[in-house]
């Protein structure tokens, strides 16, 4: 018995240490987040902000100290969800929301006073507001980039980029937020939101365009709103040549073809030898069903440009559905009834094949390493080896060869 008081007096120093009260001080709360005592600083600023002798001065209003206190709560709860020590980490399963609000409550007390430093370097001098969340901005960012790109986690990449949104909206992140992360995570809604801020704050790229362009066209059906959107980056961005094929495709999936047509006079009239504008008038003419003017103008577009690669697409594709329309007309015909009239249109799916082959190969050259023109170019050589085996094996033999270095499946 005697032992046991004696080891209870022992230990009472101990226990009557870790029971020690912890009292309000804006000034501990800080050394310690300046020490990474974390813990110890999260014990001093939670009982500090709760403290109303602190918090509030003797008129009732908020402090001198309390715009500091709710900063350094919003700094160490943030510090917390950043850091990679697990002691630390267990100290709040979720502390970026009470980071959040005590930013914000920091902020209120301090809207009419210049940017806040409520925060020193090792050696004191003052870092500003920007770039404590700046920095805090990228650690969250950092974590939103490996879950996006190592983790394909993109659900997981969005959380942490909404982060770091909320703590610094600018424009270096508003941008890949809007026109990848949020995207990829299904969030639209979110992507226009960010794109928008970063156009407000007069983020220039155009891909913040294209991809609202997308959302409203694409995600929400809008096309009064993609349209007013592809108008304003037309101002904007009067030399991208892809901005007008997006105005144009608005028109003619809305099937506005009087407002198509008129904006194509439009853009020949300012400019005759304008190849994209022939581009899209030929686009129109296909989905009018006018294919001799549809041709027309891929020829024209292709004239003034023969590297011009959507125009030769559109004739290859043409041609191409061309033939198997011929092919579809003689397997309709009776091979015992109509012999001559089979044989005249298998030569002619010949002729056709043979035209079709040269704006298929002339796609080879311009991009060399699509997937869709190799194949196409593959079938079409099978097609033409039928009738003539000494000529077309020997390239389909090295298309393959070719296309299997790419890493495409050949027979």
């Amino acid at each position: 018995m005697k032992r046991i008081l004696i080891l209870l007096v022992l230990f009472a120093p101990v226990v009557l240490l870790a029971q020690k009260e912890i009292k309000p001080s804006v000034s501990k709360a800080e050394k310690a987040l300046k020490d990474k005592k974390l813990d110890e600083a999260k014990a001093i600023i939670d009982v500090t902000v709760a403290d109303q002798a602190t918090m509030v001065d003797k008129k009732g209003a908020p402090s001198k100290s309390a715009a500091k206190a709710w900063y350094l709560k919003g700094l160490i709860y943030a510090s917390i969800d950043t850091s990679k020590n697990e002691k630390f980490k267990a100290l709040d399963p979720d502390p970026f929301p009470a980071a959040i609000e005590a930013f914000k409550k920091s902020d209120e007390l301090n809207k009419d006073k210049k940017e806040p430093s409520f925060f020193s370097d090792a050696i004191g001098l003052p870092i500003l507001d920007t770039q404590v969340k700046a920095n805090l901005a990228n650690a969250y960012y950092t974590k939103a980039a490996a879950a996006f790109q190592e983790e394909k986690d993109y659900k997981k990449a969005f959380k942490y980029v909404d982060q770091t949104i909320q703590l610094y909206p600018d424009t270096v992140f508003l941008n890949p937020a809007g026109v990848f992360f949020a995207p990829q995570a299904k969030e639209t809604d979110k992507s226009i939101e960010w794109l928008n801020m970063y156009l407000q704050k007069g983020g220039t790229s155009s891909d913040a365009y294209v991809m609202l362009f997308s959302a409203y066209r694409d995600e929400k059906k809008d096309n009064d709103m993609a349209l007013k959107i592809i108008k304003e980056a037309r101002a904007k961005f009067p030399n991208n040549a892809d901005f007008p094929k997006y105005e144009l495709n608005v028109y003619v999936t809305s099937k506005q073809y009087d407002l198509a047509k008129n904006m194509i006079e439009t853009e020949l009239k300012a400019d005759p030898n304008n190849k994209e504008s022939y581009y899209m008038l030929g686009e129109l003419n296909r989905e009018l069903k006018n294919e001799p003017e549809a041709i027309k103008a891929f020829e024209k577009a292709i004239q003034l440009d023969p590297t011009y690669y959507d125009p030769i697409a559109s004739l290859a594709d043409i041609s191409f559905k061309d033939v198997n329309t011929i092919r579809t007309q003689r397997n309709a015909l009776n091979p015992n009834k109509d012999v001559a009239k089979r044989r005249e249109l298998y030569m002619q799916i010949e002729k056709e094949l043979k035209e079709t082959v040269g704006y298929w190969e002339k796609l080879e050259t311009l991009k060399p390493e699509e997937d869709a023109v190799l194949y196409g170019l593959l079938s079409i050589y099978g097609d033409l080896a039928v009738y003539d085996e000494a000529t077309y094996n020997p390239k389909i033999e090295k298309l393959k060869k070719k296309m299997k270095g790419l890493g495409l499946e050949v027979d």
